[in-house]
């Protein structure tokens, strides 16, 4: 039997949807259920723009969380438009009376003019360059029939249950929880995520999942968060020619003093000073 990460490709080979498995119990901590981080959030270019201001992220967070909260407290599939006018369906995983997980069919357009004139209002609100998502509407699935997208999250979610009674979560080294943190923090580090964030991405008690990370990982998700953003800093600094400002924006320090003094204590040295030190040998 085919894993679950096939039947994902297979469903969106040759097309623009978009398929998000949301984990909410560990179901995809198995080796047959395993999916790829761009499985598990929204992660098409027209929704990293959407997020690209303060209000954007924040608008689109919001709307995650009525998303996420609906799915899995009706228990019952829904679907419609997001604030910038992108259609989506969400399929909840339910096991016994349990939601394990949500799965979200996306990056479609059912109506070209209603995602336009949201686009429009949202933008205005956002800050978001409404030029940039006007020309990535393109690379989304025009979809007339939106019941088609329902079915491909129906099969998701039935193959899912038959691979979970397949092959039963086994116990694990590390909570699934601080397992799918340390993913996020891996590669979303530089956006600077936080736990309070990420509570409503899980709908998960923030102050729970930080002692989990800390008994875990022996440190703050903060703190790990800091390391990987330190440890880019620093491979940047020795394999680009990128200036030191720069490079401190790219990798999330807004503020180039609190990069200095966060490096030199992380590294004994001011960033330029290591380079010098590194460079020189």
């Amino acid at each position: 039997m085919q894993n679950l990460q096939f039947l994902i490709d297979m469903l969106t080979k040759g097309r623009k949807l978009h398929i998000s498995v949301l984990d909410l119990s560990g179901i995809l901590d198995t080796p047959s259920t395993k999916i790829i981080f761009a499985n598990t959030i929204h992660s098409k270019k027209f929704c990293d723009i959407a997020k690209s201001t303060e209000k954007g992220y924040r608008s689109c967070l919001y709307c995650k969380k009525l998303a996420n909260t609906k799915a899995i407290t009706s228990k019952k599939p829904f679907y419609g438009h997001c604030i910038y006018g992108i259609y989506e369906v969400a399929m909840p995983v339910v096991i016994g009376e349990r939601v394990v997980a949500i799965v979200y069919v996306g990056n479609a357009i059912v109506d070209i003019n209603y995602t336009n004139s949201r686009l429009d209002k949202v933008c205005r609100h956002t800050n978001v360059d409404r030029k940039n998502l006007y020309e990535l509407t393109q690379e989304s699935e025009f979809c007339n029939n939106a019941d088609e997208l329902l079915k491909i999250a129906e099969i998701v979610s039935d193959y899912i249950k038959i691979l979970y009674v397949k092959e039963p979560k086994t116990s694990t080294s590390m909570h699934w929880l601080v397992s799918a943190l340390k993913q996020y923090a891996e590669r979303m580090c530089c956006s600077n995520p936080t736990l309070k964030d990420l509570s409503v991405v899980y709908h998960k008690n923030e102050k729970y999942m930080g002692r989990l990370f800390i008994k875990e990982m022996h440190m703050s998700f903060h703190e790990y968060c800091l390391l990987l953003k330190l440890q880019k800093a620093e491979a940047l600094l020795l394999g680009t020619k990128d200036k030191i400002i720069d490079i401190a924006l790219e990798c999330g320090f807004d503020n180039i003093s609190y990069f200095n003094r966060t490096f030199k204590k992380q590294y004994g040295m001011s960033p330029s000073e290591y380079i010098i030190s590194k460079r020189g040998k």
